[in-house]
């Protein structure tokens, strides 16, 4: 739908989640839109790809029930969901000390019970973990790192590695530059569960892929006219309106833009005026999500398995995506690239050498996936704050400069850095512009 500068209302900057959400529920409202998206593809973080037959998430995958903004979306466009990975003769294990370690189901309840102990500062913390107010802080737990909290924490060998290997998959990032309240955010967003905590990180997946429920939502914005392949180079504001103009020399003007950019490439964009020191200096600094998930093909049939480990392993986390006796594809997941000294992302020896603690005589056929961390659109996989962030940057994320509004899984109140995240920042970037326009 083409659309007039004099007939938008909103200038929507980013086509993932949250700019998607806010493009349909301003067309509910009433508001056009113009949404310029810089990939050739909605989804931002998200991307669904078609490889070998299968649907592929290069990017965020999965959603869980407690996570009740994109759980309300999957119900209303009744989008097939599945559980992952497949519990059925499921090995679950974790690789203590170059051991492989096999959890049964006593195991696995004792390290559920561990993670619980490691969390518990969440209850103090985050009491109402929907609201965005933060608890009492005696100890200092803001500014602290998740590998300090760790180095603190004793417990059984074997589980205190499962622990870790647990924040290695939440922060997906070095441990010493992830915010130690990071895991117990979302921890007291699971219901204070260590057991829903896991379910929440990796229990669900939708079986058409994450782009099924964002084309649904793009369909039903029909005020919103969406642009792929449209980079943004400034957006001016003046006292009547704001211009945003894109590289290829085309500009759109409104009453309002919506920028819903990572946080990680705000910088990217020129701004007139500047933004505020602090989204500068948090676009700057980065979180500290620079972790690296890829599909990796092996031969044979290496059944079902969950296995975990430490941040002393190059991968963290390794799970069967689909097997049988002519080759297996298995999602792997890396929360500090640098230990896998593979010079290449598709290193197919690298990525043996790595696999060998976890499956020993493991043979990788191919590798597949997206570097998130090198992504001149991205700068990062999903946002996790540093020390400190939570409190100092935050609430400036998400606050109005003049007519531009601002929206993202980087500056969600809940579910940050989740779907659920963007999609609920997209609720709220709507209702705000729309009281805007209409005060």
């Amino acid at each position: 739908m083409a659309t007039s500068d004099s007939e938008v209302d909103v200038v929507i900057v980013g086509g993932g989640f949250a700019g998607v959400t806010a493009a349909r529920e301003l067309s509910a409202r009433g508001r056009r839109t113009v949404l310029v998206e810089a990939r050739d593809r909605l989804g931002g973080r998200t991307w669904t790809k078609d490889h070998d037959g299968h649907p592929m998430e290069f990017g965020g995958t999965w959603v869980h029930p407690l996570q009740p903004h994109v759980w309300s979306e999957i119900d209303r466009y009744a989008v097939e969901t599945e559980t992952f990975p497949v519990l059925e003769g499921l090995r679950q294990a974790v690789v203590s000390d170059v051991r492989v370690v096999d959890l049964s189901d006593d195991d696995a309840a004792r390290a559920l019970k561990v993670f619980d102990e490691f969390c518990a500062p969440a209850v103090s913390l985050f009491p109402e973990p929907f609201s965005e107010t933060l608890g009492p802080d005696p100890d200092g737990l803001g500014d602290r790192s998740l590998r300090e909290q760790l180095d603190a924490f004793k417990a059984e060998p074997a589980l205190r590695d499962w622990v870790e290997a647990m924040c290695c998959l939440t922060a997906f990032g070095p441990l010493d530059q992830a915010g130690a309240t990071e895991v117990f955010r979302a921890y007291a967003l699971a219901g204070h569960s260590a057991e829903q905590f896991a379910a929440s990180l990796s229990a669900t997946k939708l079986v058409k892929g994450t782009r099924e429920l964002i084309n649904s939502i793009a369909g039903q914005a029909t005020l919103a006219d969406i642009r792929l392949s449209s980079p943004v180079r400034r957006v001016v504001q003046t006292d009547g309106g704001v211009r945003v103009e894109l590289e290829g020399g085309e500009a759109v003007s409104a009453p309002t833009a919506l920028i819903a950019l990572p946080m990680n490439v705000l910088n990217s964009v020129e701004f007139e005026p500047g933004l505020s020191e602090i989204k500068r200096t948090a676009s700057a600094d980065r979180h500290a999500g620079a972790g690296m998930k890829c599909f990796v093909r092996v031969k044979g049939d290496i059944g079902n398995v969950s296995m975990v480990a430490p941040e002393t392993q190059p991968l963290n986390f390794l799970v069967t995506y689909d097997h049988g006796p002519e080759g297996s594809w298995l999602i792997a997941f890396s929360a500090n690239p640098k230990k896998l000294q593979m010079p290449q992302f598709d290193d197919v020896q690298g990525m043996q050498t790595a696999l060998q603690p976890f499956l020993p005589g493991v043979e990788v056929e191919s590798i597949v996936g997206w570097d998130w961390s090198n992504d001149p659109l991205a700068l990062g996989t999903w946002c996790i704050y540093r020390p400190g962030q939570l409190t100092r940057v935050l609430p400036d994320l998400r606050t109005t400069e003049g007519r531009v509004f601002f929206a993202g899984a980087d500056s969600a109140s809940t579910w940050r850095g989740f779907i659920d995240g963007a999609i609920e920042s997209g609720y709220r970037s709507a209702r705000d512009i729309d009281h805007y326009l209409t005060s």
